[in-house]
């Protein structure tokens, strides 16, 4: 077995080690009584950095853990958050919402330039900046809230927000009950699902624990996609009279059938389940993160966080190819990343009459190493490489209220670098690529009345390539060398964010309505060379390019137990002018890929009586295009997709059917161009048609 695989198999349980060491620790420690009065949140100072506040001007959907139970049978985080926030959507390389690569597009954006964290901590690989969920399965379930930021924001901690961030907050273990929760899943394709999860309560010693573990497997909709998943986390909380310790683990190891080439849409066409990549293909990935942080009352208006954390992931990933007589060589390109930082902020309220100021400063490095070797040689590597990636950033917020309105500015500074040590076959020394971004907020909320407001902000950030970015492939080689030589030959990207919005909040209507002008400077697109002996792809700048639209999410509740949810989002992009190198040819005023103008959903949810709860609903997306030429025949089709689901609540116990894409509507979320036959035609991820999901839920 390779050395990183056996690191994988024992991250979770060194994690869970830490956490119960930890535990014990603070048990022997803590003897403050337990009638103290705890003056300060529960929840972490850090958290409140990176999300916003109700009254806040930004542009945001938070899901609480209400309306994620309602809809929440362990499918990925992606797949929850489509059904509640307007603009985001979601597909997986296997075809279903249960893993294998789960990812969502925010305003058509893809996920890689969204900021994602856990708790505050940054969930992002930050040299890719991706976030691999299919690593880390389960976490919609048992989060306390998400908050969706579209658009610039104010979360700072990690990865620019470029597209907008997601923040994902769990339960407070102060206000949590002794107790233990048991789920059971089953439903097409072969999942199996099973969750334990158990809450000590708050004990004599101020401390509070919780542990939950998750398995499940699937066989994937698309041919041999399935999925083999353990996830576990721990969380344990010291609460004294000023202060609160708190330490998180979370952990996950993942076995995936690989299924990530696009399908020529004339095989999908014949068969939707079609997986083009070699049936022995797959991967052996886990990740894991530990967070420690400790929040102090300074006094009555003031409080002081503190977070280190320590993240770690990586595995194995074998892609094979076969030659003319059927032979098969099978490649792994494995990767390691590790992970370290720490971040501390300051809050003050009332600095003066109606003044509040936060000031918070953050600093990582993170470390990856990319090798390949031939199966079953695997400790002979025949490429290997370093990249080292450090951040230090300091972000200062201020916010001031008179009368109906408030004010809020933000401003972060960050100074990045990333080091490459190419394989020793190159004998190359690289320059250090360095960037420095001045990212400013401003924005204002007039409160109309108790019940209604409008807002208005502009922001702006930027975002430094990725290591594929500035590859255009995985390794380093003769096709892409020059640009690691030669600094900015592929240039950072920026984004200036416009939001004005209106809200109303009564007891029976929420509404939010917004409309958003983002203007692009040196967005980064595939439109550089291909070199295809070397499978690269270089990637330029675009100068100028846009993105502005109006959306909509609202809730009705014409009666205690009806209630009707949608969202909607209108949406035009423009490309000013780019030249695909080697061709010749100038492109203007074209729209960019996988952005549909239109995105809508529509839920409704009754409780005929008490103990029985339905919901049905419709999602509809608008076509779009697959290249950047808006050639006709090279779009992604349209959809709308019908689900039902059932919630039957006996005690503290439930059971949940949920029933997907009922009317088998054939459609795919995500796609690419390919050439099939000498014809250059649409690739597609088809999605899975009717598929139905049980989950018993038994309450300790």
């Amino acid at each position: 077995m390779h050395y990183l695989t056996v690191l994988q198999s024992s991250a979770l349980s060194r994690a869970l080690t830490l956490a119960l060491t930890h535990v014990a620790l603070s048990t022997a420690m803590a003897q403050t009584d337990t009638s103290v009065v705890r003056a300060i949140d529960v929840q972490p100072v850090v958290v409140a950095t990176s999300r916003a506040a109700e009254a806040d001007p930004v542009t945001a959907t938070t899901i609480d853990s209400a309306q994620l139970r309602a809809v929440v049978v362990g499918q990925d985080l992606p797949f929850v958050l489509q059904s509640a926030s307007p603009s985001l959507l979601a597909y997986s390389e296997s075809g279903t919402n249960f893993s294998n690569y789960g990812t969502f597009r925010l305003r058509g954006i893809d996920q890689t330039r969204v900021n994602v964290t856990f708790n505050g901590a940054p969930l992002n690989d930050m040299i890719d900046q991706g976030v691999f969920f299919s690593n880390l399965t389960d976490l919609a379930n048992g989060t306390a809230s998400v908050q969706v930021q579209r658009g610039v924001g104010v979360a700072q901690n990690g990865t620019a927000s470029f597209a907008g961030s997601v923040n994902l907050q769990t339960a407070s273990l102060a206000s949590a009950a002794p107790g233990g929760r048991l789920q059971l899943s089953a439903g097409s394709f072969g999942l199996l699902r099973g969750s334990v999860e158990a809450t000590t309560g708050l004990t004599d010693q101020n401390i509070s624990v919780m542990a939950k573990l998750t398995s499940f497997r699937t066989d994937g909709y698309r041919n041999y996609t399935g999925t083999r998943s353990f996830s576990g986390q721990v969380g344990a909380a010291w609460f004294g009279a000023q202060d609160v310790m708190r330490l998180n683990v979370l952990a996950g190891r993942t076995d995936n059938q690989l299924g990530y080439i696009p399908v020529p849409k004339p095989l999908a066409d014949l068969d939707p389940r079609t997986n083009v990549n070699d049936s022995t293909d797959y991967d052996d990935f886990g990740q894991a993160l530990i967070q420690l942080d400790w929040s102090r009352q300074l006094s009555p208006t003031a409080a002081l966080g503190v977070m280190t954390y320590y993240g770690t992931a990586g595995g194995d990933f074998f892609t094979g190819f076969r030659d003319e007589n059927n032979t098969l060589t099978q490649i792994n390109y494995p990767l390691e990343n590790r992970h370290l930082g720490a971040m501390a902020s300051v809050q003050v309220a009332e600095v003066a009459p109606g003044l509040d100021l936060s000031v918070g400063a953050h600093g990582y490095r993170f470390w990856r190493r990319n090798w390949e070797a031939v199966s079953p040689d695997m400790g002979s590597p025949y490429y290997d490489d370093r990249t080292v990636k450090d951040e230090l950033s300091g972000v200062a917020k201020v916010t001031y209220r008179r009368g109906a309105v408030e004010l809020l500015g933000n401003v972060q500074v960050r100074s990045v670098s990333m080091t490459f040590s190419p394989d020793a076959a190159m004998a190359a020394a690289l320059p250090v690529h360095s960037w420095l971004f001045v990212n400013p907020f401003v924005g204002i909320t007039y409160h109309l009345s108790d019940e209604q407001s409008l807002y208005g902000s502009v922001g702006r950030t930027g975002r430094e390539p990725t290591r594929f970015d500035l590859l255009g492939g995985t390794t380093i080689n003769e096709a892409n060398i020059f640009v690691l030589q030669t600094p900015n030959t592929v240039r950072p990207e920026y984004v200036v964010d416009m939001e004005l919005g209106y809200r109303l909040h009564t007891d029976e209507i929420d509404l939010d309505v917004n409309g958003f002008m983002m203007q692009f400077t040196d967005e980064i697109a595939p439109i550089g060379r291909y070199i295809d002996q070397w499978f690269v792809q270089l990637r330029e700048n675009v100068s100028r390019s846009s993105r502005w639209g109006a959306e909509f999410q609202a809730t009705w509740r014409p009666a205690h137990n009806l209630s009707v949810h949608g969202t909607a989002t209108w949406m035009q992009t423009n490309i000013e002018a780019y030249t695909p190198a080697d061709l010749g040819v100038t492109y203007a005023d074209v729209e960019a890929v996988l952005s549909p103008r239109v995105l809508g959903s529509l839920w409704v949810e009754y409780q005929p009586v008490d103990l029985l709860g339905v919901r049905a609903a419709i999602r509809h997306a608008g076509k779009s295009w697959l290249d950047l030429a808006n050639t006709p025949s090279l779009t992604l089709d349209g959809f709308t997709v019908v689900d039902l689901a059932a919630t039957l609540h006996v005690q503290r116990h439930r059971l949940t059917i949920q029933a997907n894409n009922i009317l088998s509507e054939a459609y795919a979320v995500n796609g690419a161009v390919t050439t099939f036959n000498t014809a250059t035609v649409p690739a597609l991820f088809m999605q899975a048609p009717l598929n139905v999901v049980v989950m018993l839920e038994v309450s300790l």
